[in-house]
């Protein structure tokens, strides 16, 4: 049955699809979701336009991108590849993705800085040759710029530029008078909590130390050459 299950899936799988990545990191239980469809995502696999991309409790991936640009998932995480446009000319092109929960973190590639956005339920992120944190939680969307400049833009109005060090939130509640604010002390540990949690599975794949050797046979058993305890 899980054989037939997964050939289903396979052949239920587009067969058409503008190949716009790879997953070059997958650990744990990584899923893609195109129209309805879903498979296991594993390393290599190419990722696609309109692809859902969800992580497990205790999951990460990182994706590259054609034109360069990288994005790392954390744990629980779910993010739409809404838009990719790849051109030799790099004012051509363009990059949108949405977060609706977990942190990402989002570096550009090689086209040009306007044509890169990140969509969040509180706002939206425009990115200028930049590295930053984004975290989608408790009804906010927490913001960290590790490099270059962040474009924010409030779903209740108003735009601001954040320069590298910057950590604002978005929220979501419509009774605040300001469009962002500096991150509280319990904002900027949670994103660095769940960012350096990210960065830690994506470093150890495995989950943990390997598991211990066999233990050794009883004595009156006779082992071939070759084995463990030969």
């Amino acid at each position: 049955m899980c054989a037939l299950a997964i050939l289903t899936a396979t052949a239920l799988w587009p067969a058409v699809a503008q190949d716009i990545g790879k997953a070059v990191v997958v650990v744990s239980n990584v899923t893609g979701t195109v129209k309805a469809v879903s498979r296991q995502v594993v390393i290599n696999d190419n990722v696609e336009q309109q692809e859902v991309i969800a992580t497990a409790p205790d999951a990460a991936t990182e994706i590259h991108f054609i034109d360069g640009t990288q994005i790392k998932l954390g744990p629980n995480a779910k993010v739409v590849l809404d838009k990719f446009v790849y051109d030799p000319d790099p004012s051509k092109g363009a990059l949108v993705l949405t977060i609706s929960e977990g942190v990402l973190r989002f570096t550009t590639g090689n086209m040009s800085h306007e044509d890169y956005k990140i969509n969040t339920p509180n706002g939206t992120l425009g990115v200028r040759g930049t590295e930053l944190n984004v975290l989608v939680t408790n009804g906010e969307t927490i913001t960290q710029v590790l490099n270059g400049e962040v474009v924010g833009n409030s779903a209740k109005g108003g735009l601001q530029i954040f320069n590298p060090g910057a950590c604002f939130s978005i929220n979501g509640n419509p009774s605040l008078a300001s469009y962002f604010n500096s991150c509280s002390g319990d904002e900027l540990n949670t994103i660095n909590t769940l960012a350096s949690l990210m960065d830690n599975i994506l470093l150890n794949p495995t989950g943990g130390p390997p598991p211990p050797p066999p233990p050794p046979p009883p004595n009156n058993i006779i082992l071939p050459p070759g084995s463990p305890h030969y």
